[in-house]
């Protein structure tokens, strides 16, 4: 096991409309750091005076989903086949599914062409729109212009979550298997009936 580093380290992450990303990095960036601050004081832990605009990188997000994610020789799995912000942070998970899901159904296949690959495709698609849409919903409570959302989330929201059985539910959700992840390509075995007790002559 490698050694825990001897300065802890942090990862920043904050959100700006798609279209205010430009204006942001030609704003001077200690402007930001003192918006910043004032809507976080703890947060000027974290914003030494050697930061810059340049330790930041703009990272755009959209979803969306391919209606066929395979052609000839060709088959998207991951983020390349379906998108969604990572609210979730299923993207490593879904991309291991449909890695998963793709090996199932081309073993399962024939020829290995592309029936297998259309099953890939159909045993995913629930799954993933399910998933994508949690993580749209969960998208506009976080990021977004709204005064609405971010009051329901947290005096709503928030409470619920520590409500029985909710706090079970969020686990299966963040576990990626609040659904079955590929039902059409691992169905479940089925339960033979218990064996009766032999009746004595």
């Amino acid at each position: 096991m490698a050694d825990a580093p001897a300065q802890r380290l942090a990862a920043i992450f904050y959100s700006l409309p798609v279209d205010g990303i430009d204006a942001h990095f030609t704003r001077p960036f200690a402007d930001w750091r003192a918006e910043a601050a004032q809507l976080w004081p703890d947060f000027t832990a974290y914003l030494p005076d050697t930061l810059s605009h340049k330790d930041f990188t703009a990272a755009r997000y959209t979803h969306g989903a391919l209606r066929r994610p395979y052609d000839d020789g060709l088959v998207h799995i991951g983020d390349a086949a379906h998108r969604a912000s990572p609210q979730l942070g299923q993207g490593a998970n879904m991309a291991l599914l449909d890695a998963r899901a793709l090996q199932l159904a081309l073993r399962g296949a024939p020829k290995r062409g592309e029936e297998g690959l259309r099953r890939y495709a159909q045993a995913r698609r629930y799954h993933v729109a399910l998933y994508q849409a949690f993580s749209a919903a969960f998208t506009r409570q976080y990021q977004s212009d709204s005064a609405v959302l971010p009051m329901l989330r947290d005096h709503v929201l928030a409470p619920l979550s520590r409500t029985w059985p909710v706090p079970r539910v969020l686990t299966r959700l963040v576990c990626g298997d609040i659904i079955p992840t590929m039902p059409a390509l691992t169905p479940r075995p089925r339960r033979e009936p218990p064996l009766q007790p032999q009746e004595r002559g």
